[in-house]
C-alpha cells in the first residue's frame, strides 16, 4: 500500500453508507478524495479535478459506472479504475477487461482486495504499465484480474498455468531460466523436465502456440503480439538503419575509390542480419 500521499481518488458510490465508510479508510492514503454518488456527477468531477485513481460502483442513478468509464476512456486510457459491484455476470466482466480496469472487485469488498487492487494502481502510474496484453490477434490476458481472454470467450487455466503465464508476462523482456521457474512456480522444490513440459504444453494449447518460446538450455520467453503502432515504429527504425547502412557503405565505397557493386555482397549481408536483428 501507498505510503506517502501523493494521488488523488474519484469514489463513485450512491450508498451512503458504504460511501462514508470507504472514505474514512481511504483518506489516509490519499491527498484528497473527491466524493460522487451517480456517473454524472462523476463525470463531471473528473473533467475538472482529473484524478489519479477512480473508484466506482456499477449500478448507479443517471449514468452506470460502466458507461461513466467510457466516456473516461474515449480520451484517458491511463487513468487506473477500480469497479465495485454486487454482479458477477460475465458480460461486466467483458466489459471490464475492454475497458482497460484495473480490477473487478465483488461486494461485499475485502480489506485484502481492495488494498491489492490500490496497490496495482498505484504501481499502474509510476511504472506505467498496461493491465491488458495481447497474445495472439485473438487471445488476451489481464494480469491484474488473472483472466485470460479468447474472443469474449473466458478460458480457464489451472493454477501453476496461471503462475507461469503471469511470470512470463511480468518478464516478457528476458528469458526466464529454469532455476528462476523453479523457485517461483515449484517454491524451491523439484521440478523434473517432464514437469515443466507438460506445463508449457498445457499452457500453449489454450494460447497461442508460437508465444511461449524455448531456448534450448537457457529456459522460456514470452512473445507478445506487438500492437500495429509498435509494428510501424519497429518498420521505420529498420528502414532508417537500413538507409544508414547504405551510406555508411557509399561513403566507403568512395574513399576506396572502388564501384559500389563490389561492396553489393556487404550491403546484402547486413540487410539480411538487420530482418533478424532483436531490437
Amino acid at each position: 500500500m501507498q505510503k506517502d500521499k501523493k494521488f488523488t481518488l474519484l469514489y463513485v458510490e450512491d450508498e451512503p453508507l458504504i460511501l462514508e465508510n470507504a472514505i474514512l479508510y481511504l483518506e489516509d492514503q490519499f491527498t484528497k478524495i473527491y466524493e460522487a454518488k451517480n456517473g454524472k456527477d462523476a463525470l463531471e468531477i473528473y473533467h475538472r479535478k482529473k484524478p489519479d485513481i477512480i473508484i466506482t460502483d456499477i449500478k448507479m442513478p443517471k449514468l452506470n459506472g460502466l458507461e461513466l468509464c467510457k466516456e473516461i476512456r474515449k480520451n484517458d486510457s491511463n487513468t487506473p479504475i477500480i469497479i465495485t459491484t454486487a454482479f458477477t455476470d460475465q458480460t461486466y466482466l467483458l466489459q471490464a477487461i475492454e475497458l482497460n480496469l484495473v480490477k473487478y472487485l465483488i461486494k461485499p469488498i475485502l480489506e485484502e482486495s481492495l488494498n491489492e487492487a490500490l496497490s496495482e494502481s498505484f504501481k499502474k502510474i509510476n511504472n506505467g504499465e498496461k493491465s491488458v496484453v495481447r497474445l495472439s490477434k485473438l487471445h488476451y490476458f489481464d494480469s491484474f484480474n488473472k483472466t485470460l481472454f479468447y474472443e469474449d470467450a473466458l478460458i480457464k487455466l489451472a493454477p501453476l498455468e496461471m503462475e507461469f503465464l503471469t511470470l512470463l508476462i511480468a518478464q516478457k523482456d528476458r528469458i526466464l531460466s529454469y532455476q528462476e521457474i523453479e523457485n517461483h512456480i515449484w517454491e524451491g522444490e523439484y521440478m523434473s523436465e517432464d514437469a515443466i513440459k507438460t506445463l508449457v504444453k498445457n499452457l500453449r494449447k489454450k494460447i497461442s502456440k508460437d508465444c511461449i518460446q524455448n531456448h534450448s538450455k537457457l529456459g522460456y520467453k514470452i512473445k507478445l503480439l506487438q500492437d500495429e503502432k509498435q509494428e510501424a515504429q519497429i518498420l521505420l527504425l529498420q528502414q532508417s538503419r537500413l538507409a544508414s547502412m547504405g551510406e555508411m557503405i557509399a561513403t566507403i565505397a568512395h574513399q576506396w575509390r572502388q564501384p559500389l557493386t563490389h561492396l553489393s555482397f556487404v550491403f546484402m549481408n547486413i540487410k539480411k542480419t538487420a530482418k533478424i536483428q532483436k531490437l
